[in-house]
């Protein structure tokens, strides 16, 4: 039985007590009851308050266990959620620094990439070059045969120094305008023209167009066919001068 249970049995046993007792003869408000009984069932009752609180701090014991324990438990969920928190945390700042390394090697392996096919184009372009400036170098090698050697040699000077000049002009005025329309401007380089013109006791009396000659020098099969013609010409008696028509243009023996 609990002390609570207890402390009802003895309540109840005092109130058959008193109910069993003789009144007092001389006062009806008063009982005669017996003192050993009555004794008895205090202790009894004493001993029940005492069961009672026992039980109470029991109760309160372990009121106060049970919430230390509620407690720790709380603690340990928030422990544990804020070290898996920390984990997913940790996770994903490896993952982006992962992520970002292999993005730096990517543009690495793109830059050396682009830097390879520069150098190779590079390279090709040298080699282009240094065939083009041989080939230049044949051409003008070619040149020396020709009866007209320092008039062509004059031609092409005059034409590089004429192209470098528009280049040297082009450069300036999109320095000074990028932005501006850039308006054609036509030259005539009269020094050019002079040059091609022949002195007038050399002139032929029957006067024939001279078309200026191609800047580009083609020495083909055709030139050599013509120049082999003339050295057969030389010895003929024929005072007429015939025209004869080359990749140069036309051009007079």
């Amino acid at each position: 039985m609990s002390a609570q249970d207890n402390m009802e049995k003895v309540l109840r046993e005092l109130h058959v007590l008193l109910s069993k007792s003789n009144p007092y003869e001389r006062d009806s408000n008063y009982l005669v009851v017996n003192k050993k009984e009555m004794l008895d069932i205090l202790k009894q009752l004493a001993v029940c308050m005492s069961e009672v609180m026992d039980e109470y701090e029991l109760t309160q014991q372990g009121r106060e266990q049970a919430q230390r324990e509620n407690r720790k438990i709380g603690e340990e969920i928030i422990n544990d959620a804020r070290a898996k928190a920390e984990d997913v945390y940790a996770a994903s700042v490896m993952y982006t620094d992962e992520a970002l390394r292999r993005i730096l090697d990517i543009m690495d392996e793109a830059n050396e990439s682009v830097k390879a096919v520069y150098d190779s184009m590079g390279e090709k372009l040298a080699n282009e070059r240094k065939l083009v400036s041989g080939d230049k170098l044949e051409l003008k090698s070619l040149l020396q045969d020709l009866k007209d050697t320092d008039k062509y040699m004059g031609i092409i000077e005059e034409r590089n120094k004429k192209i470098a000049k528009e280049k040297k002009w082009k450069e300036e005025d999109t320095e000074s305008s990028p932005y501006a329309a850039v308006k054609p401007e036509i030259k005539i380089n009269r020094d050019y023209f002079e040059q091609l013109e022949e002195p007038e006791e050399e002139q032929p009396e029957e006067k024939t167009e001279k078309a200026a000659p191609e800047i580009s020098v083609n020495l083909d099969s055709e030139y050599f066919k013509w120049k082999e013609q003339e050295g057969k010409e030389e010895d003929s008696e024929d005072e007429k001068q015939p025209e004869k028509k080359g990749f140069f243009g036309k051009f007079m023996k």
